[in-house]
């Protein structure tokens, strides 16, 4: 049985694990993290537990009216900094009720709105936000390139020094140009949803 509940300090370990399996079937698949993040701002923090190994996570960090963070302001929000369900777990609807229970905690808070950032070409990710009320509304792209594409983006002024590797983000209006010079490039959308 699979138990969702508030997330522990010893609950560390099988968070990393979980976030790095989920991610790999994805276009975030070199987003490793060897710690759960810390959060400036008060979050919400919920996994699922089945029989003490951790197959979701979710991480949501909200607004405080000294420090908003949302990017929206027409409420106080939460951004979901990490949703991840284990491959194997991932038609059991643990993403569902993880929402459901954190969404709970955040209507206590007070949070009016939810968003997170998710890439476009994850198709999957981006038709569970839609069935639970997501809308897109903005996207920029997000780009990487490696060796000799790199000076299209970061050219070196110092003798002997070589960039290998870049990460950008692009929010122009010619993203076919950056597509067309980059190794690989994403459309990264907001998805928002009230709560």
């Amino acid at each position: 049985m699979i138990t969702i509940r508030k997330y522990r300090k010893e609950d560390e370990q099988g968070w990393v694990r979980c976030r790095i399996l989920a991610l790999l079937e994805t276009t975030r698949y070199d987003e490793v993290l060897p710690k759960k993040p810390h959060y400036p701002n008060p979050s919400v923090q919920v996994v699922a537990d089945h029989g003490g190994h951790i197959v979701g996570v979710l991480d949501i960090e909200y607004d405080t009216p000294e420090h908003r963070i949302s990017f929206r302001e027409r409420s106080a929000g939460g951004i979901i900094r990490t949703l991840a369900v284990l491959p194997e777990y991932q038609r059991e609807k643990v993403a569902f009720h993880l929402m459901k229970y954190a969404c709970d905690l955040l209507k206590q808070e007070n949070i009016g709105h939810l968003e997170i950032w998710n890439r476009l070409e994850d198709k999957n990710a981006c038709a569970f936000l839609e069935a639970q009320g997501f809308e897109s509304t903005y996207s920029y792209l997000h780009f990487y390139a490696e060796n000799m594409n790199c000076h299209h983006y970061a050219p070196c002024r110092m003798l002997d020094c070589f960039v290998m590797k870049v990460y950008g983000e692009y929010t122009g209006t010619s993203p076919d140009s950056v597509r067309e010079t980059a190794d690989r490039a994403y459309e990264c959308a907001l998805f928002e949803k009230e709560i």
